[in-house]
């Protein structure tokens, strides 16, 4: 188990930093299922740790499949380390594709360098010593498969390990296209 209380609330906080994320875009279906999860986790934790991970991790990837959103984790390179099944729905490219191409081909040629300088500010910040990042929120448009590209809201946030070192950005991009198209229709 844990060494120390120390190790043990990192642990939690970084559950925690995955929950708020999580919480920000699931609809009330996709959160009972969480909320299942949470519960099948905490009672058999005690018991079986092995079958609680196992239960939990089933209970996550059905959210993941269920849900419209796209979760993605990104490591220090730029490279995408896990893609939810979702992006098909989205953009048109499976998982497998997504994660072969460098995270910046999936944003449209003209928000690349918002992107880079995000991701590059969030290195920076990182670089200084600073371990806990706020979320941040972007607007961006990502490319389709079929040549268009989807207007997309990314919410992302950077991870840590115990040891306090960088290991990872988890983000969600969800279809925003209706909400921009309203704005565009409300400015004409």
């Amino acid at each position: 188990m844990f060494t120390d209380a120390g190790q043990a609330w990192r642990k939690n906080s970084m559950i925690e930093q995955c929950m708020r994320l999580f919480l920000d875009y699931l609809d009330g279906e996709q959160l009972e299922l969480l909320s299942r999860l949470i519960q099948n986790v905490g009672r058999q934790m005690s018991n079986n740790p092995l079958a609680a991970l196992a239960g939990s991790m089933d209970l996550l990837k059905k959210i993941l499949e269920t849900t419209q959103d796209v979760y993605w984790v990104i490591d220090k390179t730029g490279r995408f380390v896990y893609v939810s099944p979702s992006v098909v729905q989205q953009r048109g490219y499976t998982p497998e594709e997504v994660m072969n191409m460098p995270a910046l081909d999936a944003i449209h040629q003209s928000d690349r360098q918002t992107a880079q300088q995000t991701f590059t500010l969030g290195l920076e910040m990182i670089d200084k010593g600073l371990t806990r990042l706020p979320a941040g929120r972007v607007r961006l448009r990502q490319t389709h498969k079929n040549g268009s590209f989807v207007w997309t809201e990314v919410v992302s946030e950077f991870f840590f390990n115990e040891e306090r070192e960088f290991m990872f950005v988890l983000g969600v991009s969800r279809n925003i296209n209706e909400l921009v198209a309203a704005e565009q229709r409300l400015k004409a």
